[in-house]
């Protein structure tokens, strides 16, 4: 009877599980899709301590004359790009990406642009998000 049991919660777990899991997989692709899509070359470096009022502390790392960017902050794993002059972020939890973010700057002292739940899509308006250089 205990054998029967753990099996039948065994099997109402994976159900319950494997929608999600496929949801965070196919977002993670389309994420992945996403920033692919920006290749322009990096005309800025983001490397560095950062600091927005809704987010806290953001920590960006760019190696040199590289696209790629990684980092955390405030409880997010940050993934990204940087294309021409701007920032394009994915912010996740546990894996699954939660928050995108679309940023820009003439200077590499601050970055301006917005983010949304989610991803971006075409004409879409997000938040008002400001990064400050610390």
């Amino acid at each position: 009877m205990k054998r029967l049991l753990c099996s039948f919660l065994v099997i109402v777990a994976i159900l319950l599980l494997a929608p999600s899991m496929n949801a965070r997989n196919y977002l993670d692709k389309r994420g992945k899709t996403w920033l692919d899509a920006h290749a322009n070359a990096a005309l800025i470096n983001v490397d560095g301590n950062w600091y927005a009022r809704e987010w806290g502390q953001i920590v960006l790392n760019q190696t040199k004359n590289s696209r790629e960017v990684t980092g955390n902050g405030d409880g997010w794993d940050i993934t990204g790009v940087v294309s021409g002059k701007q920032l394009f972020l994915l912010f996740s939890s546990r894996g699954g990406i939660v928050y995108s973010a679309i940023l820009s700057g003439d200077d590499e002292k601050s970055l301006d642009g917005s983010y949304i739940k989610g991803l971006f899509k075409e004409n879409t308006k997000g938040k008002s998000m400001h990064l400050i250089k610390k």
